[in-house]
């Protein structure tokens, strides 16, 4: 009897938290990615906005509303000459195709230009090398109010798209089409951040485990060991009559066991005893990864 009853608790957590991890992956929709007429070719915007498409759908936290819906959007204006084009029709149909918050990005500049080293003693000029420069800003429009939440312009690292030139020698990539490509992969770790940042991961606590504490998310959202997390007491305060959200920290967790893909066990770095007590009271409390 013990053993069933074992047996019924394990897949009630299991069922609960397949639930709760089809309900937190979130519907993003990437909109068309604008560009300076001259400053860009539609190829390399492409690339790009394939990399942010990639940085969202790798974590297997987010629903990406298929490609061919949001180039359907293009339709609204002649998004390829200004970034400044998010109204109101554009927010309707990203709710029409399901999604939650649109992805939107200007591509201010993706050029090279050819490095030229001259010899100081013979005064022979030979090749350095490209440098490229590339200037993305990524916007995160909150569909249900058509509000842009978060803005940030991204860039390669100043010298990461060429290294120190030696006289005679070609140190930089050796085609302007290889160091565009090489400052597209530069920006690769910031687009990544950028999603980390603003779409953390989402888990809720299931158990005490003595001095540890199981969270019912896993390798199906992307945690890992080592995983930092912080714990919120969630409550709603009525201020002018408008109903606002407060959050109030109360601990902090570390992941140092993913069980599988719906659970991990955690160690608790502080705040026991407030977790513990919330916990036990049924307060609403939100577990999200702690922002670098």
């Amino acid at each position: 009897m013990f053993k069933m009853k074992k047996n019924l608790f394990l897949l009630t957590l299991i069922i609960v938290a397949i639930n709760l991890n089809a309900q937190e992956k979130v519907s993003v929709g990437i909109l068309p990615f604008t560009y300076v007429n001259g400053s860009a070719s539609l190829q390399d915007v492409t690339s790009i906005q394939e990399e942010v498409t990639n940085a969202f759908v790798k974590t297997k936290r987010f629903s990406v509303v298929d490609r061919s819906k949001m180039d359907a959007l293009k339709k609204e204006k002649e998004l390829q000459k200004s970034e400044d084009f998010i109204d109101g029709s554009v927010v309707e149909q990203g709710k029409s195709v399901g999604a939650e918050y649109l992805i939107s990005g200007h591509v201010t500049a993706i050029s090279a230009d050819e490095l030229v080293v001259t010899d100081s003693k013979t005064g022979q000029k030979s090749s350095g090398g490209w440098k490229a420069k590339l200037s993305l800003t990524l916007k995160v429009i909150d569909v249900s109010t058509g509000e842009v939440t978060k803005s940030e312009t991204i860039e390669p690292k100043t010298g990461s798209t060429f290294q120190q030139m030696t006289i005679g020698s070609i140190s930089g990539p050796k085609t302007k089409d290889a160091a565009i490509a090489k400052a597209i992969k530069d920006i690769q770790g910031k687009i990544d951040d950028f999603v980390s940042k603003n779409f953390p991961i989402s888990a809720t606590i299931v158990e005490f485990q003595d001095k540890k504490v199981l969270v019912s998310g896993g390798s199906n959202i992307g945690i890992e060991k080592g995983t930092e997390l912080k714990v919120y007491e969630v409550t709603y305060i009525d201020v002018s009559g408008k109903k606002m959200e407060r959050k109030k920290e109360i601990g902090k967790l570390k992941v140092s066991k993913v069980e599988d893909e719906n659970f991990s066990t955690c160690d608790v770095k502080s705040g026991f005893d407030e977790i513990k007590a919330k916990f036990d009271s049924k307060a609403n409390i939100s577990v999200v990864t702690e922002k670098k």
